[in-house]
């Protein structure tokens, strides 16, 4: 399934690709209070969570975004036939991802960037796709913007081979990274800011991993923002101060989920997070320590 917005000048497509049980409340966000979910039941369920099993859930998606003439990816999900043992659910997947980027007009050599917000497994993917038993970049003609602090600390996991990995972090890297850096053209980016074109910008937001990022849209007196991971789940936008379970440094991460989220607020812009099932954004407003949502909208 397939779905668009605008954004002033900016066009913006959702591209579906897996939705199912991940993680609990409990498991994902391990300070939160099931009272305070109760309390937001009517709108939380039955998209966000399930008060009977407790599952919060979640889904991986691409936003494809056409700016300045160009076709942009922003990441690329999990990937079909990956090995991901420490994670059952995106284990060898069989999706129909690059038929939903068909059905836009969109071939894999027609992307022209492929800007992925961090470097964990579901939102690197489909970078590669197997052939003839190696794995090869999927999207040949776009130029790949990673995350140098991401790409250099799994480069070093990987060439130490005795770091912990019970994620699949560097198998991950190794099979849906490492190719695209050797085969196709990478750029690594780091910094406060990457400017992609004069609407969408790459900022930093670290946190959730070394190198996290979330873009930014600003056109026609409209604006957007695709969080990436800065929000795993709208819990989060009411209580920044929330901590995910995979933030690799918990504190900086609320830092940065406080600072974009008050970006969004003060620009009214629509707050897209990469795991919100749907394509669903929020519209949010400043609410003492946090923000309120006050409305929804699709991509």
């Amino acid at each position: 399934m397939t779905d668009k917005t605008v954004f002033g000048d900016v066009e913006v497509n959702r591209v579906d690709e897996w939705r199912d049980r991940l993680f609990t409340r409990p498991e994902l966000l391990p300070d939160s209070d099931r009272l305070e979910w109760e309390a937001q039941k009517d709108w939380l369920e039955p998209v966000f969570w399930s008060a009977e099993s407790e599952d919060a859930w979640l889904c991986a998606q691409s936003f494809l975004v056409r700016s300045g003439g160009r076709t942009i990816l922003v990441d690329t999900g999990i990937g079909n036939g990956k090995p991901r043992p420490g994670v059952p659910p995106f284990a060898d997947l069989d999706t129909g991802y690059l038929g939903n980027l068909a059905a836009l007009g969109v071939r894999p050599e027609d992307v022209d960037l492929v800007v992925c917000t961090h470097l964990h497994p579901d939102h690197i993917g489909w970078n590669t796709t197997l052939e003839n038993g190696e794995w090869r970049p999927t999207f040949p003609n776009a130029t790949h913007l990673l995350p140098k602090p991401d790409f250099e600390l799994l480069s070093e996991m990987a060439k130490s081979g005795d770091a912990p990995d019970p994620l699949g972090f560097v198998s991950a890297f190794l099979d849906s990274v490492a190719p695209v850096a050797e085969h196709a053209k990478t750029q690594l980016w780091e910094g406060e800011e990457q400017v992609i074109d004069d609407a969408v910008r790459l900022v930093a937001a670290p946190g959730h991993s070394p190198g996290a990022a979330a873009v930014t849209i600003s056109s026609g007196g409209e604006h957007a923002l695709l969080a990436g991971d800065l929000v795993h789940h709208p819990m989060q936008i009411l209580d920044p101060g929330q901590r995910n379970v995979l933030d690799a440094d918990p504190a900086a991460a609320a830092e940065s989920r406080i600072r974009l989220l008050g970006w969004a607020a003060e620009h009214s812009a629509p707050v897209f997070g990469g795991h919100f099932p749907g394509g669903r954004g929020a519209r949010i407003s400043a609410a003492g320590s946090g923000f309120r949502i006050d409305s929804w909208t699709n991509v």
